[in-house]
């Protein structure tokens, strides 16, 4: 019990230092707010629905977006394993296309995309999809060189040797590397909310600071602080079921009956 509770104790202290510090000076207060004023903020609008409302906004642009980054990204990834020919080409394009910060994108999707939704997830999509592509080529190039020995010696097709061993060690980078991407996707949605927007969390931190309110800015960094929360819970509950959904992708292509038998020699 001691050791759940000591990760907390430098918070409260911060918390009470911030708060003794915003009542005894009154400019500290202007620039830092207060945690009381912070969290009486927090529910009021919370209960009012707005702040819930600008939540589920940056989180439906977030998830849509990492959502659609892993897929494609995966296909992109899968596809330079499956036909290593073509790698050595399209490689180091992936790789310079995912040194390109999310932010200097953010202008071309305005023009590109309009100032919606649609850009919102563009940008989150945009700031997923290398990652995983890169994360998912890393994988299969980490296989064991005694693994690849062992089907090349036993003649496996290149199907087999994509399905049975690349698609696994690939597929486990993904899964481990998902915790990263989902604070990518939240920070790209952020991004285009931040630039250009109407609803969102980032509507907020700009609307809020272009009128000084420190206060209600703080909240918004709080709410963001909570949805990195959620989507890094539900990507660890992810990884724990990692080995039962490659497994099911793996027995999806080859039944079970016909899986032990994936290998042959002549």
């Amino acid at each position: 019990m001691k050791k759940q509770l000591l990760p907390f104790i430098p918070l409260v202290i911060i918390i009470l230092v911030w708060e003794m510090m915003s009542y005894g000076h009154k400019d500290f207060s202007i620039f830092f707010s207060s945690p009381s004023k912070i969290m009486t903020l927090f529910i009021q609008e919370f209960f009012r629905g707005d702040l819930s409302f600008h939540m589920i906004i940056t989180a439906y642009e977030a998830f849509t977006g990492l959502v659609l980054g892993l897929v494609v990204g995966c296909c992109i990834g899968f596809s330079l394993i499956y036909f290593p020919k073509y790698s050595n080409i399209a490689y180091p394009y992936v790789l310079a296309l995912s040194a390109i910060p999310t932010f200097a994108l953010a202008p071309l999707m305005i023009i590109w995309f309009g100032t919606g939704l649609q850009m919102k997830i563009v940008l989150s999509f945009l700031a997923t999809v290398f990652t995983t592509a890169f994360q998912t080529y890393e994988g299969a190039q980490k296989v064991a060189t005694s693994d690849i020995q062992f089907f090349n010696l036993n003649h496996a097709s290149n199907k087999q040797r994509f399905w049975m061993l690349s698609f696994p060690s690939s597929l486990d980078w993904v899964i481990q590397s998902l915790k990263l991407n989902a604070g990518f996707c939240i920070l790209g949605a952020f991004i285009g909310e931040f630039i250009a927007s109407e609803a969102g969390l980032g509507y907020i931190i700009l609307k809020a600071s272009g009128l000084y309110d420190t206060t209600f800015v703080f909240v918004a960094i709080i709410c963001i602080i909570l949805l990195s929360f959620v989507f890094s819970l539900f990507a660890t509950l992810v990884n724990k079921k990692k080995l039962r959904i490659i497994r099911f992708f793996i027995h999806a292509v080859f039944p079970y009956d016909e899986s032990s038998k994936a290998v042959k020699s002549d």
